[in-house]
């Protein structure tokens, strides 16, 4: 029978293989990274700017340095010191509510959010950027795709109950991956707060495993299984979270919350049908606006006017008290 330790050995060495394939998966897509200079020429370094366009951003940018209140802190559920930035409305004027942004993957609100702060800001909304765990100068190690953040949002909703109090309207709003962070979150909150209105996701993921297996697939040719399989394992064990979570279609689908969704069709990094999915899961609460030609988080770019026109009067709609 020693022949038998023959394919054993075979069988342990390619199990040991996917193991290590999966590892290294789960630190690309999952591990916290060094993170770009805070300057704006590193941030949008990607960019092929026009002189205006650069001009426009550079100022936008600047704002918030120029604007801010005051820093905010909360503990997770897991015990990281969560960061975030205060900037509030107006004092001219009586706010109309406060808007939670929610940046996206290894990326921070001052460089996703730097056209819609002061829009939302001369629209007379509080504004609270929060750096989502394992960015910025929030504490994790590992980025959850929305799964644990949503937990955060919540926390974050109680910040703000404690700054304004309970009846203070609050939008939830988030670009890419913090588009995905809201629409889970929208299946945890409590149909009784009432203060919590409505939705913003501009060009979400549908569920963590179906863009990383895109990403696998589109920019790096690798076929996602077994790798993602096994990349969840190491998810589960070492960041707390399961790929295979159940997608934000589903969960907004339970939810109660009114959602504008916004995305390119010319989005390559997340397709159009992931938003297209959201909206075909609840078409009573939800409205998708498409930008033809916009590429990822670039449709208020492409189209401002039609954007800040949208946005404004959904959100005019359901922050009312």
């Amino acid at each position: 029978m020693e022949w038998l330790w023959i394919p054993t050995c075979i069988a342990l060495i390619i199990l040991l293989f996917l193991f290590l394939v999966g590892y290294i998966v789960f630190v690309r897509a999952i591990k916290r990274k060094p993170e770009r200079e805070e300057i704006f020429e590193a941030q949008f370094s990607e960019y092929r700017l026009s002189a205006a366009s650069e001009t426009r951003l550079r100022t936008d940018y600047n704002w918030f340095d120029s604007n801010r209140t005051r820093e905010l802190c909360i503990t997770s559920e897991d015990g990281l010191r969560l960061h975030a930035t205060l900037i509030e409305a107006p004092s001219n004027a009586t706010p109309k509510g406060l808007i939670l942004l929610f940046h996206g993957f290894r990326s921070n609100p001052r460089r996703d959010f730097c056209m819609h702060m002061p829009i939302l800001h001369s629209a007379g909304y509080h504004i609270i950027a929060v750096d989502q765990r394992s960015h910025g100068k929030s504490e994790g190690k590992y980025i959850c795709y929305g799964t644990l953040e949503s937990g955060d949002v919540i926390l974050w909703r109680k910040k703000v109950a404690e700054i304004y109090g309970e009846n203070m309207p609050v939008a939830l709003m988030g670009i890419s991956m913090g588009g995905a962070t809201v629409l889970m979150a929208s299946g945890r909150v409590n149909r009784e707060d009432t203060a919590v209105r409505c939705i913003i996701a501009d060009c979400p993921f549908s569920s963590p495993k179906s863009i990383i297996s895109y990403v696998m697939k589109k920019f790096h040719r690798l076929p996602p299984e077994p790798a993602l399989s096994f990349a969840g394992f190491w998810s589960r064990l070492l960041a707390g979270f399961n790929i295979s979570t159940v997608s934000n279609a589903k969960i907004f689908a339970q939810s109660h919350l009114p959602a504008l969704l916004f995305h390119g069709t010319a989005d390559d990094f997340v397709p159009i049908c992931h938003s297209e999915a959201v909206a075909k899961a609840a078409p009573k609460r939800a409205e998708l606006v498409k930008f033809e030609g916009a590429k990822h988080a670039e449709s208020i770019y492409y189209d401002e006017k039609k954007y800040v026109e949208l946005l404004l009067s959904f959100l005019e709609k359901n922050m009312k008290e």
